[in-house]
């Protein structure tokens, strides 16, 4: 009897077991809960990488031969027409400067060196299609060197450099078709005060019988307000105000007529490396304005 009933509560015991069932564990919970913690804390303690700045673009840097085509446009000298005497082109001279010559087949285009500058050396970069010569011309006691300069066909360009006893001239000589050409080109040569230009002697060796007036247009502000010579040297002065690039090119009058003579500025003042009895200021070419300048007592 005892027997029977533990038999029996061991089966009612395993009756419940088999019949108790384990409540599924939901998901999200229990493990995976921990590591979405974890995994919060560990994005909170990690700092974010820094954002990368945009990349800058570069402006296109100008090649060197862009850049020698800008130079070299800006060192041209042109013709204009302030700077004419008759057919005469005067150039004002700046060392680097390139001067254009324009030319034609039909006709020779001749280039003026300063009284007594010798020239040393000439070279031509095309030298098949242009013929560049030398001569000697006389200009009242002195000898001036002339460059002939002819191209054989239009639609030409080459560089001609002049090397002389004194400076070097780079030319740049174009060729045409047509009727029109340069027949002469000349320069001027001022230089700053820091030229050797020499100290005014004394006022007792001095010569101011100087006569100034205009002679054609109305008078301009660079009429000069007084002239005189050492016997050697003669010194124009310009009023007050009047800069260097207002004041127009010098002409000394001859009996063979008006020649460009070589001149420096200093100041207010030219000063000119030789007497003269007569020369003129001018300005313009249509309608020039004209400034004479006499020596009193002279012979003309």
């Amino acid at each position: 009897m005892k027997r029977l009933l533990v038999l029996l509560l061991a089966s009612s015991a395993l009756a419940a077991c088999a019949t108790t069932e384990l409540a599924p564990v939901a998901e999200g919970d229990g493990v995976e809960t921990g590591q979405a913690e974890l995994r919060g804390m560990l994005d909170v303690a990690t700092p974010a990488p820094p954002p990368v700045p945009p990349r800058q673009r570069r402006g296109r840097e100008a090649s060197p031969l862009q850049v020698l085509a800008e130079a070299n446009t800006a060192a041209r000298q042109r013709p204009t027409r302030d700077n004419f005497n008759q057919a005469q082109h005067v150039f004002t001279y700046q060392p680097g400067a390139i001067f254009e010559l324009y030319t034609n087949p039909n006709y020779i285009s001749t280039i003026l060196l300063e009284p007594g500058e010798t020239l040393t050396d000439i070279a031509a970069g095309d030298t098949s299609r242009w013929t560049v010569t030398e001569a000697t011309g006389e200009s009242e006691t002195e000898l001036r060197t002339i460059v002939l300069v002819k191209p054989q066909t239009s639609g030409l360009r080459t560089n001609i450099v002049l090397i002389t006893d004194r400076r070097t001239y780079l030319v740049e000589a174009v060729s045409q078709a047509g009727q029109t050409y340069a027949a002469q080109v000349a320069w001027s040569y001022p230089q700053n005060a820091s030229g050797s230009a020499g100290g005014i002697p004394s006022i007792d060796r001095l010569n101011f019988s100087y006569r100034v007036r205009t002679v054609r247009g109305r008078a301009p502000i660079w009429t000069p307000s007084r002239v005189f010579d050492d016997g050697r040297r003669t010194w124009i002065e310009f009023p007050e105000g009047v800069v260097a690039a207002d004041m127009p090119p010098l002409f000394v009058i001859t009996g063979e007529g008006a020649e460009i003579t070589n001149y420096r500025v200093q100041g207010q003042r030219y000063v000119v490396d030789r007497p003269f009895d007569r020369a003129e200021l001018r300005l313009g070419t249509r309608s020039p304005v004209v400034v004479r300048i006499d020596r009193e007592g002279a012979r003309r």
